[in-house]
């Protein structure tokens, strides 16, 4: 029996701005998908769906773990995180909680268990 198998793949980039307003953001991601949709033929594979959405760093305290180096936002300072129309399931496995502890920012993956904003709290 022929089955379909349907993968998923998150990416993510810095950009400002101004390469947002202009088009240089479009003729990047253009380029891009040009060459995912190359390479993934090779595989025979096809690219299915693909979109992109905007964060502001600041205003939602997005930053990397200093230990992992994963993508999380800083829940001490935005404890309300994302609400639901901004933020899907998907978004919550690229973009991780996180806090501070001993100084360092971390990941929910890498806080101390009995931190507010550790993985098992």
């Amino acid at each position: 029996m022929k089955q379909i198998a349907i993968g998923k793949m998150f990416t993510y980039f810095y950009t400002e701005s101004k390469e947002i307003e202009g088009c240089a953001l479009d003729d990047r991601l253009d380029n891009f998908r040009i060459e995912i949709r190359e390479l993934l033929k090779k595989y025979d594979m096809e690219l299915g769906e693909s979109w992109t959405t905007f964060f502001g760093l600041e205003k939602f305290s997005i930053t990397n773990c200093e230990k992992c180096d994963q993508l999380m936002m800083n829940r001490d300072k935005n404890p309300a995180g994302l609400n639901d129309s901004e933020l899907n399931a998907d978004i919550n496995m690229v973009i991780l909680d996180g806090g501070e502890s001993d100084n360092k920012l971390l990941c929910e993956e890498c806080l101390p268990f009995t931190h507010r904003w550790g993985h098992s709290s």
